[in-house]
């Protein structure tokens, strides 16, 4: 046989376990590993040990899906009959199971011989309630889903109500019975589960739900009531056998699933022979092409494209998650987060299919199929993912295509970054215009020698003897020379602004993305200032580093060549020509490396300076109230003082730099003179020396330009150690993270001991604590105590020393804690919205509609305010103060309610919402369904918690209701609320 793992979710559990009197039930015999849950009218008890339950698909044998598993105290009701499956119970942990008649067990529990009193039959009903409870929250697990983060109407026992279409319910607090009054209700998946008519009943807990249907009305009621008035077997049974046909679709839609998948593989597999035996095939007959770099496709058009687009700039694509967090992207947006890589929409002028901005996905107008669009031989082809045809994009054909796009950015790779590496990686994409670049210098150069030989030949040999014809042939012929050189350096331009342009583009790009995905420890050593000069001297880097590259290229290969020329003239001059050089860049490197001393401090005192006047433009109603301005302006005043001072002395070195370049090369054409009149003369001719003499002023230009480039572009030097601490951080997410896929909202802090480094006392030690789905827990304590910081781990913004931080059992050091918290709902008490309309504050970069943003305002309880406003959700908001306090966290909690998360982290998030707000916002947190973590100091707001837990001295020191909490008058929580409350009373007085 074979049982598929159980499911990573909490068992089915009692507080504790009931066990009859003796004489009462049959023991079960496992011996033989396992055994049929059958018998009608009979109730299975779990005394000791567990047992797993497996539902096995046919009476014969067969496959195994695991159900639940039901610990001590558990009571299972046995079917009538079986639909499909076979219920199968294996014992675990050394199991001890009874097996009950359930007239028996009535007769017991409403009084008969074997009762003692009545208090002892009520126990015995709780105990049996619970039982029973637990049973059918093992069945449930397996037949419902967790309700979807939506608002949710809270369902208690006793009472009556009703469901609309767009409605769901769930218990508020354990099981409860629903009796449908009229209309439908539905339960279960939507492929497994049924409508409920008048005079049904289901079961529901705080992990399922019932959605309405047309004009339903039900009422409620508890297992207790039930037992107590004789109701309960009889819908026990009836319950328990839809359970089980529910039971069995759920296993057949598991069953196709799994055999979808394995044709899924088949055909991948058949695909990919497919490919190599005609990849194989254009080897053997050339003449047919066969494309190998794309690969084969069997996902959805959509990844295809994207993957298409990915492998043109070197990025692996990994497939969208499908989770409920990824809901509201789109799917190329979806793709994107989970490849982690970032995208941009683009408009496309009227001539785009001939301008080369990098491959991108589009689609055609009369489709809503994605294309791809890769750029070959001085066009953009238009390649379809799903039939692999590729068609050029001319003027005619360009109509077809929508005119709008979507780029990808390639990110930096996961690992520490050196210059060298960080520059080639700027250059990728740039290899043709690379070459095209050595090309037209090497051409240039090479048209440019005319100039010294026709200058000798017109000077020394056609002027003396008059040849006036052949002075005008080769002076067009020079001019030819010259024209074209123009041409190719024009060209050679082009070039290099087109790598210049990409280079900017996908390096500045690249920088930021890193800069967004670094740690958040990260940010603490460095100030905001700082890294935004760092991240944003890409720009300064590009131009220095493309105008020296640009220089030193052409003027190497000019120097290089006429010095080639002038050793085919003289050798003995030719080596003196090479010691001005050596004398040349002896002097640029000493002048380079002193200049680069100051004009690191420089540097260094600018990124300062800024980051200064940015903290003082921000402060500056503090220094406004604190008549603090002139204090102010005269530290900044010493600050850009010593600047410029600074820049004073470097502008002393390029003063002396450009005497140099003006006064050497006379220098040197005077001692060739000397040379050439002395112990040299008579060795050249005219004509030879003249040319000789033209050469050596074109090797000394160049050399000057070249040393003088390279001496400039020592100041790139600092703006990269600036960027070696960003590029040598690792990323927070990488491969070696697993997705955590869609959290249900049990998070477990497991013996965490936290401190910021090693030298300092632990601000949070040995902390335990555990949150269900749907709990509300407040964290509440003194100030300093660690709740803020216990968030910050929560949210994987710090590492625990030691222990750890588990969501669904998942370790988050072990998870890519950005897709995490991109399931979550965090609002700090500093949080300030997204600066745009009021609409964008809600929505974010996320695909909401204006009936989410106002659903969203309605729960956050803004709404009102909003519709007060003149442009309503068009209204700006900025830093200015347009909005209160209140306000603006009101809109911060409507951007955290707006995904409807499955977990909510409130740091003091109502602080400044008065008593009304404060209860609009905790009613509609309540509807989410949502697992909440409170921080709160105003205590009043969490005395509806599920559970409080109150640290102190980085512990925990207590944890429990809040209500039993405040019964014991020696507890911290009681004192912390009697402190406030006293407090309160005396600002009131």
């Amino acid at each position: 046989m074979s049982t598929t793992s159980p499911r990573p979710e909490r068992p089915s559990a009692v507080a504790a376990a009931w066990r009859p009197p003796a004489g009462i039930g049959t023991e079960i015999d496992f011996s033989a590993g396992h055994v049929r849950l059958a018998g009608e009218d009979s109730l299975w008890l779990v005394t000791d040990g567990a047992v797993d339950m497996f539902a096995m698909e046919t009476a014969e044998g067969g496959p195994w899906h695991f159900v639940s598993r039901f610990t001590p105290g558990a009571v299972i009701a046995a079917p009538p009959s079986c639909p499909s499956s076979v219920p199968v119970l294996r014992a675990v942990h050394g199991s001890r199971v009874l097996r009950l008649d359930a007239a028996d067990l009535a007769g017991l529990l409403h009084g008969g011989v074997r009762a003692a009193d009545a208090g002892e039959s009520s126990r015995r009903r709780e105990a049996v309630a619970r039982g029973i409870d637990a049973g059918l929250n093992g069945l449930l697990g397996f037949v419902t889903e967790q309700p979807a983060s939506r608002e949710h109407v809270l369902l208690s026992a006793g009472s009556r109500g009703e469901l609309t279409d767009e409605e769901c319910g769930r218990s508020s607090a354990g099981l409860i019975w629903v009796e449908v009054l009229g209309g439908r209700l539905w339960v279960g998946t939507p492929g497994s589960g049924e409508w409920l008519s008048s005079g049904d009943t289901f079961v529901v807990n705080e992990g399922s739900s019932v959605r309405g249907g047309p004009s339903a009305s039900f009422r409620t009621c508890s297992t207790s009531d039930l037992l107590a008035d004789g109701r309960l077997w009889d819908r026990l049974a009836v319950v328990n056998e839809r359970m089980l046909r529910m039971a069995d679709r759920v296993i057949t839609a598991e069953v196709e699933q799994a055999e979808s998948r394995v044709r899924a593989v088949r055909e991948m597999e058949a695909a990919v022979t497919d490919k190599a035996n005609r990849v194989l095939q254009a080897v053997l007959q050339p003449t047919e092409h066969v494309s190998r770099s794309g690969p084969v496709h069997t996902e959805d058009s959509t990844e295809a494209a994207c993957r298409i687009v990915a492998d043109e700039l070197g990025i692996p694509i990994l497939p969208a998650c499908g989770s409920a967090a990824e809901g509201k992207m789109g799917p190329i947006e979806a793709i994107a987060v989970r490849s982690r890589f970032r995208i941009r929409a683009v408009s496309l002028d009227e001539r785009w299919w001939r301008t080369n901005i990098g491959p991108f996905v589009g689609r055609r107008c009369d489709s809503p199929e994605p294309v791809a669009f890769v750029w070959r031989r001085g066009r953009y082809v238009a390649w379809d993912p799903v039939t692999g045809e590729k068609s050029p994009v001319s003027e005619q054909t360009a109509a077809d295509f929508d005119d709008t796009g979507v780029l990808f950015y390639p990110p930096l790779p996961e690992r520490p970054i050196s210059t060298g590496r960080l520059i080639l990686f700027g250059l990728k994409g740039s290899a043709r215009d690379i070459r095209n670049l050595i090309t037209f210098a090497l051409v240039a150069v090479a048209v440019g020698t005319t100039v010294p030989i026709s200058t000798g030949l017109i000077l020394g040999t056609f002027v003396p003897n008059a040849q006036t014809n052949l002075i005008v042939q080769l002076c067009v012929l020079t001019l030819i020379a010259a024209l074209t050189s123009a041409v190719f350096a024009v060209l050679e331009n082009l070039a290099l602004l087109r790598v210049g342009g990409r280079f900017e583009a996908t390096l500045q790009a690249a920088v930021w993305d890193r800069l967004l995905r670094l740690p958040a420890p990260f940010f603490r050593r460095y100030s905001t200032g700082e890294l935004a000069s760092a991240a944003l001297g890409v720009k300064n880097i590009r131009t220095v580093l493309m105008n020296v590259s640009y220089v030193v290229l052409y003027s190497s290969v000019v120097a290089v060549v006429n010095f080639a020329v002038m050793f085919w003239f003289s050798v003995p001059l030719a080596l003196l020509t090479g010691l001005y050089v050596l004398v040349a860049v002896v002097f640029f490197v000493v002048l380079g490396a002193r200049q680069m001393k100051w004009q690191t401090r420089s540097l260094e005192l600018e990124y300062k300076l800024a980051n200064r006047v940015y903290q003082r433009l921000r402060g500056l109603p503090k220094l406004r109230v604190a008549a603090a301005e002139n204090r102010a302006f005269a530290a900044w005043a010493n600050e850009f003082a010593q600047q410029k001072e600074l820049q004073k002395r470097i502008g002393r070195y390029q003063s002396a730099a450009a005497t140099f370049n003006g006064v050497y090369p006379l220098i040197c054409v005077l001692l060739t003179f000397v040379v050439i009149s002395g112990p040299a003369g008579g060795a050249l001719s005219m004509t030879r020396f003249l040319s000789f003499n033209a050469a050596l002023g074109i090797v000394l230009a160049a050399v000057i330009q070249v040393t003088n480039s390279l001496s400039s572009a020592f100041a790139v030097i600092p703006m990269f150690n600036r960027m070696k601490p960003l590029l040598a951080e690792l990323p927070e997410a990488s491969d070696a993270h697993t997705v955590p896929g869609e959290l249900s909202g049990d998070i477990e802090v497991n013996r965490v001991t936290f401190r910021y480094d090693e030298s300092s006392p632990p601000v949070l030690d040995n902390v335990s604590l555990s949150m269900r789905p749907g709990e509300f827990v407040a964290i509440v304590g003194p100030s300093g105590c660690g709740k803020s910081t216990l968030l910050r781990l929560l949210l994987g913004f710090e590492h625990p020393s030691s222990g750890n931080v588990l969501y669904d059992g998942q370790d988050l050091a072990t998870l890519d804690r950005v897709a995490v918290r991109r399931q979550c709902g965090v609002v700090l008490q500093q949080t300030k919205p997204f600066a745009g309309t009021v609409f964008q504050a809600i929505t974010g970069a996320l695909n909401y509609s204006h009936d989410d943003a106002w659903a969203a305002a309605e729960l956050a309880g803004i709404a009102a305010d909003i519709r007060a406003m003149p442009m309503g959700m068009h209204t700006l908001v900025s830093d200015s103060g347009t909005f209160s306090g209140g306000q603006r966290q009101r809109l911060a909690i409507a951007h955290a309610l707006i995904r409807r998360p499955r977990i909510l982290f409130f740091d003091e998030a109502t602080s400044a919402l008065d008593n009304e707000t404060q209860r609009i916002v905790t009613e509609s947190t309540q509807r989410l369904n949502a697992t909440r973590v409170v921080i709160a100091h105003r205590l009043s707001t969490v005395l509806d918690a599920d559970k409080v837990v109150v640290l102190a001295e980085g512990r925990v020191a207590e944890c429990g209701h809040p209500s039993e909490l405040l019964r014991d008058s020696t507890s911290l929580f009681h004192q912390l609320v009697r402190r406030q409350m006293h407090e309160s009373e005396k600002v009131m007085m």
